[in-house]
């Protein structure tokens, strides 16, 4: 994410949101406002990195930039290993019971310390949270954009009395 102009020759600071902090680098070509651009030079200095854009040089079209997404083409992804998913195939996936009952659509993934939680939009209840743990989410189709998961005691009701 481009926080703010850095100097004046167009470099803007970057709060990298990857897990991959190598992909800043000089001739990458990147998404930046729905265009493909290449990166002609980066700065760190203080550790952060401050990236200059292809067609975005000098302060003024640096000024534009604040507050953009940087981002990669989806084909530009790496593979995972087997059982991560990468977050914009989970949003938007139904979620259904072992029983094969609908529960709701995935809408946000909240990254956790311990394991990432799925919340999850419920059409006449409730928003519900459910923990990402193997015992839960039993299933992850992302080419059928559905997730099975095991209704423990409690999960999806959110009623104390089912929670004992």
């Amino acid at each position: 994410m481009i926080n703010a102009p850095w100097g004046l020759k167009g470099h803007v600071k970057v709060t990298p949101l990857t897990a991959n902090p190598e992909r800043f680098t000089e001739g990458a070509v990147v998404i930046l406002k729905d265009t493909r651009v290449r990166i002609l030079d980066i700065e760190t200095p203080l550790g952060f990195p401050c990236v200059l854009f292809e067609g975005h040089e000098g302060r003024t079209a640096a000024e534009a930039l604040r507050g953009a997404l940087i981002e990669i083409a989806e084909s530009d992804l790496p593979p995972l290993p087997e059982g991560e998913y990468y977050t914009h195939d989970l949003v938007g996936m139904a979620v259904v019971t072992t029983a094969g009952e609908p529960v709701g659509v995935l809408e946000q993934v909240l990254v956790t310390g311990a394991n990432d939680v799925y919340l999850v939009r419920l059409p006449d209840r409730k928003d519900v949270l459910i923990p990402a743990l193997g015992h839960i989410v039993i299933e992850v189709d992302v080419p059928g954009k559905r997730m099975v998961i095991e209704p423990v005691k409690g999960l999806l009701s959110g009623s104390p009395e089912d929670r004992e």
